[in-house]
């Protein structure tokens, strides 16, 4: 079939003016460039957010129940900062495990921060049978001790940063003073007097995402320049 040159020159502008009005529709359909749906991709994000604000909640019935023990009210309320991990790793045998997920808060002029997340890495604890984890904290009793967390990854709690690491559970008051940061675990058999060195803890990109709903640095979220209401029940708990 063979068309007139006036068919192409009235017909040739619509069906063009038809390709460019698609065009957003069909960018719609293409989806992410890992080949997942954009619905996809939302419900990925808002599970992960979820996810963040059961964190945050265990975090915060954590801080409730060490409020409960005198010292460690006490000790809280001196405190600089704290470094929360609700719930670390499991398992009969833990020899230098993996903990998992935590968040760090900072005082600034007596107010608490909003909470940077933070991967727990590495935990040297030594050979211990029966340790089932449980919820870890570190009072953070120094500027040092609050500073180390600044950098955002390949954070060490230890010696070798210039930091002492106290167990809350097996030394007395007295011994308390002496350190940088004040360990205590609602579960007295993880650690058993073993020399507690907590190695590779390192920036949450993606739970600080998920939580500001932008990218933020560790330093801004510690100094406190920036605030949510999600974290007032935590920051509440925190301050007794």
């Amino acid at each position: 079939m063979r068309f007139s040159k006036t068919f192409y020159l009235t017909t040739a502008p619509v069906f063009l003016a038809a390709a460019i009005a698609a065009g957003p529709a069909w960018a719609a359909d293409t989806g992410p460039a890992d080949g997942t749906s954009t619905s996809q991709s939302a419900n990925v994000n808002t599970d992960h957010k979820s996810e963040v604000q059961s964190l945050l909640k265990s975090a915060t019935a954590e801080v409730k129940a060490m409020q409960q023990n005198p010292q460690l009210k006490q000790l809280l309320a001196k405190a600089k900062g704290v470094y929360l991990v609700p719930e670390f790793g499991r398992g009969a045998l833990i020899v230098g495990g993996r903990g998992g997920a935590g968040m760090v808060l900072a005082k600034n002029d007596g107010k608490w921060s909003d909470p940077a997340f933070y991967d727990f890495g590495g935990i040297s604890v030594g050979p211990q049978a029966g340790g089932s984890g449980g919820k870890v904290a570190y009072i953070l009793m120094t500027k040092n001790a609050v500073d180390a967390f600044k950098s955002g990854n390949k954070i060490s709690l230890n010696s070798g940063a210039g930091l002492t690491v106290v167990d809350f559970s097996h030394n007395g008051q007295a011994s308390w003073g002496k350190g940088d940061i004040i360990m205590w675990t609602d579960n007295s058999g993880l650690y058993a007097g073993a020399n507690v060195s907590a190695t590779d803890i390192n920036w949450a990109d993606n739970n600080n995402q998920s939580y500001y709903g932008r990218k933020v640095q560790p330093d801004k979220v510690l100094a406190g320049d920036i605030d949510t209401p999600d974290a007032t029940a935590l920051k509440s708990a925190l301050a007794g």
